[in-house]
């Protein structure tokens, strides 16, 4: 009898193991999306990026945390690089700048990043900015640089934006922004 009834626990236990095992994945790739996640584990460098994100009403990365989006709907997770990244982490095998972000970063935001399905309309952000500053036929966003340049050259997320246009140009500056004059 003894044996009978230890053979009918053990798919019990079974299912309670896998249960378990299901929830905690489910609650750790939840985790994962959010933006917390990446300071929770490598606070040197993600802390800066994260605390602008949530706290620092300047930033892009600011105005995409009020608007909804997380980290992870711009940095797209592939399996790869993370493992590169915490790769990086683990041997120390990276640098930050004086202000504690990363001195070096490879991810750049051009419209291929910014102006997809579900993001920014381009040509509805080129619409908004027609006539610059009052100044007619001026439109950073329909530059005759063309795709020479990206979002990023004036679009700084977890940094100030820069007037990139005034490197030759002299138009109105957003306010809280730099210009290179």
């Amino acid at each position: 009898m003894e044996g009978k009834r230890r053979t009918k626990r053990w798919p019990i236990v079974v299912g309670v193991a896998a249960l378990v095992v299901v929830c905690a994945g489910a609650g750790f790739w939840a985790w994962h999306e959010q933006p917390s996640f990446c300071n929770a584990i490598c606070h040197e460098p993600m802390d800066n990026y994260v605390e602008g994100y949530y706290h620092d009403g300047a930033l892009m990365a600011n105005a995409h945390e009020r608007a909804g989006t997380t980290c992870l709907e711009c940095h797209e997770a592939k399996l790869s690089e993370q493992v590169a990244e915490g790769l990086s982490w683990v041997s120390g095998d990276f640098s930050v700048d004086a202000e504690g972000n990363l001195a070096t970063v490879g991810a750049r935001a051009d419209a291929k990043m910014c102006a997809r399905a579900g993001c920014h309309d381009f040509d509805e952000v080129a619409a908004s900015t027609e006539d610059w500053g009052g100044e007619e036929g001026v439109n950073p966003h329909a530059s005759h640089q063309g795709t020479a340049i990206d979002c990023s050259n004036c679009h700084g997320a977890h940094g100030a934006s820069y007037m990139y246009c005034n490197a030759c140009h002299d138009y109105q500056v957003p306010d809280g922004w730099e210009s290179p004059r």
